[in-house]
């Protein structure tokens, strides 16, 4: 992980002289209607093409509080595309209660984040707490584009990183805890961006697929949690899972009732990230396990990543290789089996892995209509065909949101350094890409195991 670097002066400590007033004339009226135990705040960083669906998202938050008396505290920070400035307010009784203007922020910025929710913690009326980050999502390169900010720099991404460690460092300022992480953002449910996340809330939702232009239902939300302000973390993560598809089963991709249904992305998972570790250690084992078969396998294990593929090319992103690993793993083993090999030891450590998966994976729903997520299980990793794909470098930044690769330093991604998954890749390269002829400098060798360290 590594933590932005951002000097926001004395912007926050202003909000917090003048928020604190504000925020509690509108908490009297959010208590009026019973007794709610959860506070949400929600970081919209919208400085970029999904301005309006963050408006989407307020507008639910607008609905839901209006109608649910009980209502939980909802503190929300918007940085837009459209208008310079960064907003502050606070949703009550359907109304918006201003607790801060500012110029223009870099919303791509740790620090930011970090100062708004440690602001927002300070707030925080009830022990249960859920962070909301709004964004567009990019896997493992991070969430949270920031177009405007610099107009030298078009274009800026908060790495997974940077919102854990800011994240960690709000709650321990304000000596307060998130106990859910919800990450509004396509495609954040891989194994890098869960593992990166692992100690900055218990409880993390994201999904695999896209998160389709009304957003998550906020509005059915709240009243989930009108009729049960006592929801636990979990409870909360499975009756926004069960909502989003409720909400979406007749809406489709473009958010209109019975249109484009062939298209529903509605797909997420709730993690319990207390057993990440477990599952980091089985998948190590079931990597080493698998790549000591490569030269009997690589023809094969092709065939099972096409069959794990969610959402297929293109169709949830123009660029991502998102591959779930349970559908991987089986199917691999059943194509291994067609062929009429047999390999105990791999099967010992698919089953080994899929039971750790398992605690992990506390819950998970993609819609019954939505066949583009039909290889969905829960949790998907980074799994590029070749060694010109592992390498990203020279995409550019409108399709990446900046010129990043895999283990680009700024981005530090902790699965790299714990796991073993960039060794088996390049051992699968080794052993896929052997047909390739020729050992220029555009690739068009196969990699070997230190290769691209050297690389700058």
């Amino acid at each position: 992980m590594r933590k932005g670097i951002c000097a926001l002066g004395t912007m926050f400590l202003i909000l917090l002289v003048t928020g604190i007033c504000w925020a509690g004339q509108s908490m009297n009226d959010a208590d009026s209607g019973g007794d709610p135990q959860w506070t949400f705040i929600y970081y919209l960083a919208a400085d970029n093409e999904q301005e309006f669906y963050a408006d989407n998202s307020i507008a639910q938050l607008l609905a839901g509080t209006a109608k649910v008396p009980n209502h939980p505290q909802i503190l929300v920070l918007i940085d837009r595309f459209s208008v310079p400035g960064t907003e502050v307010f606070e949703i009550a009784g359907g109304e918006r209660v201003p607790l801060a203007s500012y110029g223009e922020q870099n919303s791509a910025d740790g620090s930011v984040l970090q100062d708004f929710t440690s602001y927002a913690l300070g707030l925080a009326k009830y022990e249960n707490i859920a962070f909301v980050m709004k964004s567009e999502g990019l896997s493992w390169r991070g969430i949270g584009r920031d177009n405007t900010h610099d107009e030298e720099a078009s274009d800026q991404l908060m790495t997974n990183g940077d919102l854990a460690e800011s994240l960690l460092a709000a709650q321990s300022l304000a000596g307060k805890n998130v106990d859910l992480l919800v990450l509004e953002g396509a495609i954040m449910a891989f194994m890098e961006v869960v593992y990166e996340c692992r100690d900055a809330a218990p409880i993390l939702v994201a999904s695999q697929s896209k998160i389709q232009p009304d957003g998550l239902p906020w509005e059915m939300v709240i009243e989930d949690l009108g009729a049960t302000p006592t929801m636990s973390s979990k409870e909360l993560g499975i009756a926004i899972t069960d909502n989003h598809i409720e909400y979406y089963s007749d809406k489709g991709n473009n958010g209109t009732p019975s249109a484009d249904t062939s298209t529903n992305f509605a797909a997420l998972t709730v993690f319990d990230l207390s057993h990440i570790s477990d599952v980091r250690d089985a998948h190590m084992f079931w990597a080493a396990t698998t790549w000591l078969l490569f030269d009997d396998i690589y023809n094969i294990l092709p065939h099972a990543r096409d069959l794990a593929e969610v959402g297929g090319f293109g169709e949830i992103t123009e660029f991502d290789y998102n591959f779930d690993i349970e559908t991987f793993m089986v199917e691999g083993l059943r194509l291994i089996a067609e062929e009429g090999l047999s390999f105990p030891d791999l099967n010992d450590a698919v089953q080994a892995y899929l039971a750790e998966q398992d605690k992990l994976v506390i819950y998970e729903r993609n819609p019954a209509d939505g066949f583009k997520l039909k290889a969905a299980t829960g949790l998907s990793v980074w799994y590029p065909p070749t060694w010109n794909k592992y390498d990203t470098r020279d995409e550019s930044d409108e399709v990446f949101g900046s010129t990043m690769y895999y283990e680009d330093p700024a981005i530090d991604l902790d699965w790299i350094a714990d796991s073993n998954w960039r060794s088996y890749l390049f051992e699968y390269f080794d052993r896929a890409d052997a047909n390739l002829a020729g050992n220029g400098p555009e690739g068009d060798e196969p990699p070997k195991p230190g290769v691209f360290e050297r690389i700058e």
